[in-house]
């Protein structure tokens, strides 16, 4: 299986990658904690409505039962001035039944328990109660409000009563009048004056039994748990999150009706009070839509201008050693102090590199042991020369006898003798011509835009020169020289190179140290082997 390939992202991809993951992750983190502040404002909210809403209700029942004690007070102090008057009985059964609507019967007793008077019915009268909540209260002899029963006639009921007093202090009985908690009772009254969209109230005893529920058939129900009417009960008002026996997560607040012990919930469904919170954070989503848009191609211009530089020197630093690099490098409008260091770090490099390659290309075409070009230099040199049609004539120089040198003073005698002969060349040739070391103790001059006679005052002079300057310890050297020039005979750098060699084997044929410029004989010096200097 093949490699995958890599694949590259440049620095304007990872930058707008870095800012959009923190783009997003800022935008989740401010969604996440704004939908946490609105839920948990709207259920403190809601909280805190159903906690008033209840505490409203129980106040509202407490003066309600506090005013109807207030007036079964007052007819008691008067049945306790003449309580065996059953003209005085009827009328104030009579007036309370009256005065107060939400009292469904009014009933006055001896301390025995004997009905001495009802109203609106007049059944039961002489007869002996025997609910245990009205005998409670005879028991008891002080005001109070019983637990919800159920009547003789069916009905559910709290009975409220005081106690009947004569003027010295003796117990005479009691007077009291029954509320009638279901269908469109006292509580339907009181409960639903306070009535909030979305929310429901119910109101339980001290044994948990319902006095009030917006489902009416549940009315006289008794709750098996309610940690709601409990804390009420105990005489707390507050608020919590609760479920109901559903299983559905509730907002609930609760109050304690002091006057009665009762309890009064009013609670509304956890998800009817955060129903406002989709709207909400739809709301904030477009709203943030358009600054965000704002924001990322504000990001996205700044990424543009802060990558671009980079990017163009990033760029370029793959090939420094191109030749106009330095100058490219230069003109790149690097505008900020990191990118501007590395465009000048870039241009150091590029022109270091540039040096390098200077000195190494002048390596690979310069002869080490000589310093003159060597085969490969020549080779281009005359490969430019064809290119342009430009004339030239070609030297080729070989020493004579060196052989002799190599084995009569040795290899390095020899190098050093090769290297005068190199300078030798070099000091005679004229500026732009090419001096070079063929191979061995051959040479090669190229010179450009010359004719076949001022080639051949060049050849002669460094012919003289070498033949006239001693080398220790050899003694003087000789050269053999060919000269050949560019015509119509010998249109290519082959065909000179060649024509030259053919001219310097006729130079040693006719005797060395000596120069053939065309197909004639040596002109120049005799032939000789080296002298010792």
């Amino acid at each position: 299986m093949g490699k995958r390939p890599k694949v590259a992202i440049g620095l304007r991809g990872l930058f707008l990658i870095f800012v959009l993951l923190a783009v997003l992750g800022t935008l989740c983190n401010s969604l996440i904690v704004a939908y946490t502040v609105q839920r948990d404002a709207l259920i403190h909210s809601a909280l805190e409505a159903n906690r008033a809403y209840a505490f409203k209700v129980a106040s509202s029942i407490d003066q309600f039962l506090h005013s109807v004690n207030e007036r079964l007070k007052y007819s008691s102090q008067l049945l306790g001035s003449d309580i065996a008057n059953p003209t005085l009985s009827e009328n104030e059964a009579r007036r309370l039944q009256a005065q107060d609507s939400e009292l469904s019967a009014v009933l006055i007793t001896d301390s025995a328990g004997r009905i001495l008077q009802a109203y609106p019915t007049t059944t039961g009268i002489g007869l002996t109660v025997t609910s245990d909540e009205l005998n409670e209260a005879l028991k008891l002899r002080r005001p109070m409000v019983s637990q919800a029963f159920t009547s003789t006639s069916g009905k559910l009921i709290a009975f409220v009563s005081q106690p009947i007093f004569s003027p010295t202090g003796e117990y005479l009985g009691l007077v009291g009048g029954s509320l009638h908690l279901q269908q469109n009772g006292v509580m339907h009254s009181l409960i639903g004056e306070h009535h909030l969209d979305g929310t429901f109230a119910f109101v339980a005893d001290g044994n948990r039994r319902l006095l009030y529920h917006p489902d009416q058939p549940r009315i006289g129900e008794r709750l098996d748990w309610s940690k709601t009417v409990d804390q009420a009960l105990l005489g707390q008002d507050g608020a919590m999150e609760t479920v109901n026996y559903h299983g559905v997560p509730m907002l609930a607040g609760y109050a304690h009706v002091q006057g009665s012990n009762w309890a009064v919930v009013v609670q509304q469904p956890r998800e009817q009070a955060l129903a406002p919170l989709g709207k909400l954070m739809r709301d904030m989503l477009i709203k943030i839509i358009p600054a965000g848009v704002v924001g990322l191609g504000l990001i996205l211009l700044g990424v543009m201008l802060i990558t671009r530089p980079l990017r163009a020197l990033a760029g370029h630093a793959i090939d420094l050693s191109a030749p106009n690099a330095t100058a490219e490098l230069s003109a790149i409008n690097a505008w900020y102090t990191e990118a501007a260091a590395i465009r000048q770090a870039l241009v150091r490099q590029s022109q270091h590199l540039q040096q390098k390659i200077g000195t190494l290309n002048a390596a690979a075409d310069t002869d080490l042991l000589t310093g003159l070009a060597n085969r490969r230099a020549m080779n281009a040199a005359l490969e430019r020369l064809d290119a342009a049609q430009q004339p030239y004539s070609a030297l080729a120089l070989d020493i004579d006898y060196f052989k002799r040198v190599n084995d009569t003073f040795g290899h390095d005698v020899g190098d050093v003798a090769l290297q005068h002969v190199a300078q030798i060349i070099r000091d005679c040739a004229r500026t732009g011509d090419l001096a070079c070391r063929a191979g061995g103790e051959e040479f090669c001059l190229l010179l450009p835009d010359t004719d076949p006679e001022t080639a051949h005052r060049v050849a002669e002079r460094i012919r003289s020169t070498l033949s006239n300057t001693p080398i220790a310890p050899v003694g003087t050297l000789t050269l053999s020289i060919g000269v050949a020039c560019r015509d119509a005979d010998t249109p290519s750098a082959e065909a000179i190179l060649k024509r030259a060699d053919e001219r310097l084997y006729l130079a040693k044929r006719n005797g060395r140290n000596c120069v053939v410029v065309r197909g004639g004989g040596c002109k120049g010096g005799r032939k000789r082997p080296p002298q010792r200097g």
